[in-house]
């Protein structure tokens, strides 16, 4: 897998599968184009809103919603990278920076040096999606993400932190997955 080779070894993770009755080319399309505006989920909705609320209180004016927002359009940022793509069966993404604080600190790196990045006090959060086939006719979906972090200190706070967004971000990963699969469909 391509997110092996950015992430063999990590620190902290979470991994959500789906079956998904329709074939795997249908499924990856789906999940490669999704518009990340369009997942809802009761939790993944009211864990967005709590993460986004330090950030509306200093700004103190809501800031501008954008009407779409996929994959690339995140790469587009230049917060998140592409980092590998086997086309129709599996694409991987990586941010690094301070993503644990109530205010993110994305720090741009190019997908080159991705892997060697280890500034101290920062990590890297690598997620893949991919698409398997399973039986005659339908797709294994898999959405993992893998934490990394640059040093002890900084893995020992973001544990503490982990511990209490982990079920809240394999909420948004299973919506994540479920809204590929009616898009699929």
């Amino acid at each position: 897998m391509t997110i092996d080779d950015f992430a063999a070894e990590y620190d902290f993770d979470a991994v959500e599968h789906l079956v998904v009755n329709r074939p795997p080319d249908a499924v990856y399309s789906a999940l490669r184009h999704l518009d990340l505006l369009t997942i809802r989920s009761r939790t993944a909705d009211l864990a967005m809103w709590v993460r986004a609320l330090p950030e509306r209180l200093k700004r103190r004016v809501p800031p501008r919603q954008p009407t779409r927002l996929t994959y690339d359009d995140l790469v587009a940022s230049e917060d998140w990278v592409l980092l590998g793509e086997q086309p129709g069966r599996e694409v991987v993404f990586g941010a690094t920076g301070r993503f644990w604080t109530p205010i993110v600190r994305w720090e741009p790196v190019p997908a080159e040096e991705f892997r060697e990045y280890g500034k101290p006090g920062r990590g890297k959060i690598i997620s893949s999606l991919s698409v398997r086939p399973y039986g005659r006719n339908s797709s294994l979906v898999t959405y993992d993400i893998r934490t990394t972090l640059c040093d002890p200190m900084t893995r020992r706070v973001f544990g503490v932190y982990w511990r209490t967004v982990k079920p809240f971000v394999r909420a948004i990963m299973r919506a994540t997955l479920r809204t590929a699969a009616k898009q699929a469909a």
